[in-house]
């Protein structure tokens, strides 16, 4: 019987870093489950192994056959050399990067990505988990994460970008549904604050009586408005910081978590968000294959 792949897919900023700790944590008792567990090493998470490079918009489809072919390999040679052994992989770059929301693109190499991993994967698609979340929250961590990395100046033009986005999660979704073709599609909202052990159980089966604890720990702790202002401030002038002397920054403004108001939206701007993704949680609802949690 050929194996089972059971996909976390993010999204970006949705707590994917500490449900890949919550992996790593009970990684043992999900290989006596019959589960091969790979995600990133990401994040402070150093026994990951997964490195996936998949399409970007740039690439056209010789390059993109490469990729698949190598994805292959990896997954089946460094992941699970055992045939017989489900794969259980939480990447949340799937669908590619948050640069482009600067464009007023959302996720624009998602089709390219999705194709190139369904002919990565040596077997069917027996679930995925993806989180969505209110788009006014998500742009504001997704800018402010780009912040800690690099310079970003305009926020009022990538207000007006993210204001104009061509799509959003229902669009991808339905990419998601139609080229992986799950046999299950399970979409939660990030504001429920589901815990990490549960949406590993609504993923994986059979983990009904497993001994599964949650992640030990924060992961990925979000750089204060201080924070920002110095990595700003450093990077305004050339300067290139390596990621233990960033995390260090970001770490030294958990001492002064003042609002300085460097990436507030206004009440219209998040009133016209919350509108946006209430309306398609109506839409996903109504989406055939795809399961609201």
């Amino acid at each position: 019987m050929a194996r089972q792949y059971f996909l976390h897919l993010g999204a970006h900023r949705t707590g994917s870093s500490s449900f890949q700790l919550c992996l790593h944590e009970n990684r043992a008792s999900l290989q006596q489950h019959g589960y091969a567990v790979a995600f990133p090493a990401r994040d402070g998470i150093r026994a990951g192994q997964l490195a996936l490079r998949l399409p970007a918009p740039r690439h056209g489809s010789k390059d993109a056959a490469k990729m698949a072919e190598a994805a292959r390999r990896h997954l089946t040679e460094d992941i699970a050399p055992d045939a017989d052994r489900n794969i259980l992989l939480s990447e949340e770059n799937i669908l590619g990067s948050m640069v482009h929301f600067q464009n007023a693109t959302f996720y624009p190499a998602s089709e390219q990505r999705l194709t190139a991993l369904r002919q990565a994967l040596d077997g069917p698609v027996q679930a995925v988990l993806f989180v969505v979340r209110d788009y006014g929250p998500f742009f504001r961590s997704c800018i402010r994460k780009r912040m800690e990395e690099t310079v970003e100046t305009d926020f009022e033009a990538a207000a007006a970008a993210y204001l104009a986005m061509d799509r959003g999660w229902v669009e991808v979704l339905r990419e998601v549904r139609d080229i992986l073709q799950p046999s299950r599609l399970v979409v939660a909202r990030h504001e429920d604050r589901h815990g990490r052990v549960d949406l590993l159980r609504q993923l994986a089966p059979g983990l009904e009586d497993a001994a599964l604890t949650p992640p030990s720990r924060s992961l990925n702790t979000s750089a204060t408005d201080r924070a920002l202002v110095e990595l700003q401030e450093i990077y305004g002038e050339g300067g290139k910081l390596s990621r233990k002397d960033r995390r260090a920054v970001i770490d030294a403004g958990q001492n002064d978590p003042e609002p300085l108001g460097l990436t507030e939206f206004t009440t219209r701007e998040l009133r016209s968000f919350l509108m946006r993704y209430e309306r398609d949680l109506m839409r996903l609802q109504q989406e055939p294959g795809i399961t609201l949690i």
